[in-house]
């Protein structure tokens, strides 16, 4: 890692907390750092020289685990929970320097990055799905229903039954049933609800910091964090917000909000 890395790092930082802990996009990023100037419009950036040297700086710090990086049209970016204990841990005298140097991408002295120290565990457990009893009870009952509907059917206390015996008992004449004729009473099917199956998520692709359940579809409105392979079940429809997929999902603690669909992977049924 170098100062033009920590450097961008700090810049992240910045323009998060003005913008409540939204994503920030690689534009933003290059008119803060001073790659581009104000009057550039967006569309001229894709074609800038110094892009590629950004997103290459972002590509090393997503690697390191100091921000996650999503890889669509325009990239965006937010700062990990390490990556922030990385800029708590930089003396000032070393980050304010930064901070107010000439805007520049050129490269800077060399150090290297800290080492990924892999996955945290999680203590949080979760009790598995009781879901499937009321299913089964569900269907049984559905298929007593039908079954007595069978019997029924078939019963001599019938009227279609004792109506049947008889016509086999008369003679063969053929007789015309008047235009008013009322049909004869047929039992009605029952109908069962059976509760829908709502589809598994687990967390993923977070480079071990978790991912944070939100209140609401926005990135500034945190409540906990759930690491990786965390099941999430599913409770309404996706949401997009500002180019981000939202799940609405449920926690292993009940505890239910939002999560950015880019950290999770649905499980297969049956699974």
């Amino acid at each position: 890692m170098n100062t033009r890395h920590l450097r961008i790092l700090g810049i992240i930082d910045d323009l998060e907390q003005q913008h409540d802990g939204q994503e920030i996009d690689e534009y933003s990023v290059a008119l803060a750092c001073g790659a581009i100037p104000d009057a550039l419009p967006r569309h001229a950036w894709v074609k800038h020289p110094s892009r590629g040297e950004l997103l290459q700086i972002f590509t090393a710090l997503d690697q390191a685990a100091l921000i996650y990086v999503s890889r669509r049209g325009y990239w965006g970016c937010h700062l990990t929970r390490r990556g922030r204990d990385l800029l708590g841990a930089t003396p000032p005298q070393i980050m304010e320097p930064l901070l107010e140097a000439t805007p520049t991408l050129a490269p800077a002295v060399s150090a290297p990055l800290p080492q990924w120290q892999g996955p945290r565990p999680t203590a949080a457990g979760f009790a598995p799905r009781s879901d499937h009893f009321y299913t089964t009870m569900a269907l049984a009952v559905a298929a007593l229903g039908a079954l007595l509907i069978l019997a029924f059917g078939q019963s001599t206390f019938s009227p279609l039954a004792r109506d049947s015996a008889a016509a086999s008992n008369a003679s063969p004449v053929i007789a015309t049933l008047p235009a008013t004729a009322t049909p004869l009473p047929i039992p009605a099917v029952l109908a069962v609800q059976v509760a829908p199956q709502h589809r598994i998520f687990v967390v993923t692709n977070t480079g071990g910091d978790g991912v944070f359940l939100r209140r609401t579809p926005q990135y500034g409105d945190k409540m906990a964090a759930w690491p990786d392979r965390t099941p999430l079940e599913e409770i309404g429809p996706a949401r997009t917000v500002n180019g981000t997929l939202w799940r609405q999902v449920r926690a292993p603690d009940e505890s239910e909000g939002y999560v950015p669909a880019q950290y999770t992977v649905e499980v297969p049924p049956g699974q």
